[in-house]
Formats: structure tokens, C-alpha cells, sequence
């Protein structure tokens, strides 16, 4: 009786040496991938807010742009515009240039001319369109800008999504090997403790004459190690 008892015991008792150590996996693997999620969202949110300003300022030139182009707002975007010639000192700018045409046409004999008129007028009118290209190639720039931090916003999104989605597996994965160990370990000892009472009702039932007691006390180290097992879920 002792022999098949303590087959019956050792089994159990592997069974739950098998599946503490499962259960202890799956619960790191779980903690691990809970920490690591955590930090990539912080990290996400950090790089989001730093990018933030740079979508932020592409958006707001956008409608400028196209009061310019006249698809909008055309007064608030010549507001702006005239804004920007302000702070760019336009107008002395473009003051000191007429002067130096007229010089030049003075100079010439032309200033009171026809042709002399007609240079002043041109001279003023690539003034004026070189500092309108100036500026809308300004706001496209901004524009550019803005658009490029959203496409580093979408990819920072994407690589986030990829990092948690990867810890969430592995750890998944963990679990459902741990669960499937510990069905393997559970069906081992049972295996044993068939083996062991079978070994209890034949060799040793016959030896010492006395099979149900054996069996009977076999089946009561069994469940007592089962019951150990149990508490371990």
C-alpha cells in the first residue's frame, strides 16, 4: 500500500510543481506586457505632444492659403498678407526701388516719358507679385511642415498600435501554453494515479490481501494532492 500511495503522491506532487511554475509564466508575461504597454503610451503621448504645434501651425495656414488662392476667405487672407508686408517693411522697400527707377530714368532723360511710365509700372508690379510669391511660398512651407508632423503623428500611431498589439500576443500566447501545461500535467497525474491504483488492485492486492483498503487509500493521497493542486488556480 505505501508503494502505490507514494507513486500516487510523487505524480500529484509533479503535477503541481508543473503547474505553479506555468501559472507564475503567465502571470509575468501578463505584468510584462501591462508594463510595456504602459510605456510605449507614454512615450506616444510625449512624441504626439511635441508634434502637436507643428500640425497645429500647418492647419492653421492652410485656409490663408486658400483666401489667397481664392477658394476662401479672401479678405482675412489679404489681411494677412498685409500683415506680413508690414512686417516686412513693404512699403520702404518698395519706396527706395521706385526711387531707384526714377534715378535711373532721370538719368536717362526717360522719367516723364511713355516708356519711362511704363518701367515704374512694371517695376512696381514684379515688386509686388515677387513679395505675394514670397509670402504664399512662406505659408506653403508652414503648410509642409504641418503635414510632415502629421505623417510622423500617424506612423508614431501605427508603430504604438504595432508595439501593444506584439506584448499582448506574446503574453496571450504565454497563457494559452501555460494552460495547455497544466492540462499536460494534469493528465499525467492522473495517468499515474490510474497506474498506481491498478497497481494497488493487482500485485500488491494480492500480496497483502487487502486490495480495497490499498485502493481506497490510494484514491485519498490522490484527491488530498489534487485538492493541493487546486488552490493553485
Amino acid at each position: 500500500m505505501p508503494i502505490a500511495a507514494a507513486i500516487a503522491g510523487a505524480a500529484v506532487l509533479g503535477a503541481g510543481v508543473s503547474i505553479s511554475a506555468s501559472n507564475k509564466a503567465a502571470k509575468t508575461a501578463k505584468n510584462t506586457a501591462a508594463t510595456n504597454n504602459a510605456l510605449q503610451q507614454g512615450v506616444y503621448n510625449d512624441n504626439k505632444a511635441m508634434l502637436a504645434p507643428f500640425v497645429n501651425q500647418g492647419s492653421l495656414v492652410t485656409p490663408t492659403i486658400n483666401g489667397l488662392l481664392g477658394l476662401g476667405d479672401s479678405a482675412a487672407a489679404a489681411k494677412a498678407f498685409d500683415t506680413f508686408k508690414a512686417s516686412t517693411g513693404y512699403a520702404s522697400r518698395l519706396q527706395e526701388g521706385q526711387a531707384g527707377v526714377n534715378a535711373a530714368l532721370g538719368a536717362s532723360s526717360l522719367r516723364d516719358s511713355g516708356a519711362g511710365v511704363k518701367a515704374a509700372a512694371k517695376f512696381n508690379q514684379n515688386f509686388a507679385s515677387n513679395e505675394f510669391g514670397t509670402y504664399l511660398s512662406a505659408l506653403e512651407g508652414q503648410q509642409a511642415l504641418g503635414l510632415s508632423a502629421a505623417g510622423q503623428q500617424v506612423a508614431l500611431g501605427q508603430n504604438y498600435a504595432n508595439a501593444v498589439s506584439a506584448n499582448n500576443t506574446n503574453a496571450s500566447n504565454v497563457r494559452a501554453n501555460a494552460y495547455l501545461a497544466n492540462g499536460a500535467a494534469i493528465n499525467g497525474a492522473l495517468g499515474s494515479i490510474v497506474g498506481a491504483y491498478g497497481f494497488s488492485q493487482g500485485a500488491l492486492g494480492s500480496s497483502y490481501g487487502n486490495s480495497n483498503a490499498l485502493g481506497a487509500a490510494v484514491r485519498t493521497s490522490a484527491n488530498s494532492s489534487l485538492n493541493r493542486i487546486g488552490g493553485g488556480y
